[in-house]
């Protein structure tokens, strides 16, 4: 009885498998390139944010950082005060995200260990 489960979930499997290998085909050399200019437009950088006093202040900032054109994903943490955000250099600076969070009320500092 159990080998005729396995059997079909094999089957399945490996037509699944070769399906998928399919429908996205890519070159190593395609691959190389993508990653290299990838790592040359998206940054990450980190920063200690002052005045944050609760979670609604995070959540604040959280959303005003998500209306940043650039800006691909962020995090704020409370407690902690830290704001990590990753963000295409092309359409963004590091100036204009701690001008954004600044604008709201709260003192940003660039933190030296960047990501």
């Amino acid at each position: 009885m159990n080998k005729l489960l396995v059997l079909p979930i094999l089957v399945l499997s490996l037509i699944s498998f070769q399906l998928d290998a399919q429908c996205y085909p890519t070159s190593k050399s395609d691959k190389k390139v993508t990653i290299s200019n990838n790592q040359q437009i998206v940054k990450t950088v980190k920063f200690q944010i002052t005045g944050i006093t609760c979670a609604g202040c995070s959540n604040t900032i959280h959303e005003v950082l998500k209306e940043v054109d650039g800006v691909t994903e962020h995090s704020v943490e409370y407690p902690g005060d830290i704001a990590v955000i990753q963000f295409n250099k092309t359409k963004t600076s590091i100036e204009a995200l701690k001008a954004v969070i600044e604008k709201k009320g709260y003192k940003v500092e660039l933190q030296k260990d960047r990501i």
